[in-house]
């Protein structure tokens, strides 16, 4: 165990050492929220260890070398860039600890349960996707020395995050593999906040705990998945359009890129593009202003998006006919069994998915549907809706600049999916919206404020009970 967790803790380097030069560089030239460039940080640094293994695995020489090498590389980075990296951390604790004195419950909560999760991931793999394919194929090809036709289903064609866990395979380390994709939960509460920032919502804390503490996402996020880190990618292209210079082409190409790399792990990831565009959209219909966008200079920026999803679709997709004969992958084109036809949506469910975003938390944890999300929603969503159809106005304006956009995901891709896992960026929008409709409703009847950080926070402590659970059945079953 002690190879382990050494193992994940030179990746770790890796990750932050590669990724928070960028994404300070990247965050201060658009100006974007701490939390925003804090979010960027973890997934850059994943996208390089990602794109080095893969260099390597084509080459053939994975190895037990290449975590040393990574984490070499990542301690190397933070040395020579260490005043721009010392600054992003500066200002994402200060941050962090003003959102803690502001709610402490819940990101006290969270921050609890994040220790649990960490240890919960030296579990070995338990989970069915986790043991079918995720991590079996990482290992069989570090064990080989590069990339072959792995007899495992969906990773021959976008297989980005099972590339990402073929490093810490080298060494044999689950361990490495569950913090590595643990650590896009903490991105994802982080996009949140970035997100909420830039709509003017001061709990960002308060949003962040609350799209983290989702069951649909907290149980699969210390485990080797790859949905929370899709749904983190996504949530922070949507942050970055939502910056101060959302219009501009550096923020379109970095959304863009991250949109690539959610692709690369998940082909539906693909339905974030959609999401960015149409907040593009409602931006420059809301917007009056130095950078409100002409028609066809809006035309362009979407061309750019979905140019970017075609061609990481295309060459993944030739990637895999190179390996196995096949563009598109067979699991997928060729007979639908039993048991996945059973967890597919039916044309009821398909009618109904426009409402299912009010009622998930009743609809539960039973395929199609998929796992839980926020309480806050469950409690929240309907009387947030209300509130700000009232209200109108800026009220409305901030509301339907994420909400909409996250509707519109689960219904597009909800015709063909509708597992709540698949949607993550869907729920933390929608978790961003509902707080800057409560944070409205707290000025304009300030009577109401307490009670309405009451519910906030037991929505959060509730969603903490409900996953630390299963954490702390996990550590008492598998972990001791």
């Amino acid at each position: 165990m002690t190879a382990q967790v050494g193992t994940s803790l030179l990746l770790l380097l890796a990750v932050a050492g590669l990724g928070t030069p960028v994404a300070a560089r990247l965050g201060a030239a658009q100006g974007l929220p701490v939390a925003t460039r804090a979010a960027l940080a973890p997934l850059a640094g994943l996208a390089a260890v990602g794109a080095v293994t893969l260099a390597v695995g084509h080459a053939g020489l994975l190895g037990a070398w290449l975590p040393f090498a990574l984490g070499g590389a990542g301690g190397v980075a933070l040395v020579l860039a260490r005043r721009s990296c010392t600054a992003l951390v500066r200002g994402a604790v200060g941050a962090a600890l003003e959102q803690a004195r502001a709610f402490p419950v819940p990101v006290g909560a969270v921050a609890l349960g994040l220790v649990l999760a960490a240890v919960a991931a030296l579990a070995p793999p338990w989970r069915t996707d986790e043991v079918e394919y995720h991590w079996p194929a990482p290992v069989a090809w570090a064990q080989a020395g590069g990339w072959n036709d792995s007899p495992y289903r969906h990773v021959d064609a976008f297989p980005f995050m099972e590339v990402i866990y073929t490093a810490a395979a080298t060494q044999g380390s689950w361990v490495a593999a569950h913090h590595l994709h643990l650590l896009t939960l903490v991105a994802t509460g982080l996009a949140a906040a970035g997100c909420a920032r830039s709509l003017g919502v001061r709990g960002s804390g308060a949003v962040a705990a609350a799209a983290m503490a989702m069951p649909v996402v907290w149980d699969g996020a210390y485990v080797a998945y790859n949905d929370v880190v899709v749904g983190a990618l996504g949530a922070t292209a949507v942050a970055v359009v939502l910056g101060p210079r959302w219009s501009t082409w550096p923020a379109v190409a970095t959304a863009a890129a991250l949109l690539a790399v959610a692709i690369s792990v998940k082909p539906t990831a693909a339905a974030g593009v959609g999401v960015v565009a149409l907040v593009l959209l409602l931006r420059t219909v809301q917007e009056r202003g130095a950078q409100t966008l002409a028609p066809w200079a809006l035309l362009r920026r979407w061309a750019v998006l979905a140019g970017t999803a075609v061609l990481v679709l295309g060459l993944w997709s030739l990637r895999q006919r190179s390996l196995t004969g096949h563009l598109l992958d067979p699991a997928v084109t060729g007979p639908t069994t039993a048991e996945a036809a059973s967890r597919l949506p039916s044309a009821t469910e398909q009618l109904l998915a426009p409402v299912v975003p009010l009622v998930t938390g009743v609809l539960g944890s039973q395929e199609p549907w998929g796992g839980r999300t926020a309480v806050v929603l469950q409690l929240l969503l309907v009387p947030a809706l209300v509130h700000v159809l009232r209200r109108r106005g800026d009220t409305l304006r901030r509301f339907t600049l994420v909400a909409l956009p996250a509707w519109a995901h689960w219904v597009v891709l909800g015709l063909v999916t509708v597992r709540t896992r698949f949607h993550i960026v869907t729920w933390v929008l929608l978790v961003v919206a509902v707080r800057a409709a409560v944070e409205d409703a707290s000025e304009n009847r300030p009577r109401l404020r307490g009670w309405l950080e009451v519910v906030w926070t037991l929505a959060v402590v509730a969603g903490m009970l409900d996953v630390s659970l299963e954490m702390v059945r996990l550590i008492g079953a598998r972990v001791w």
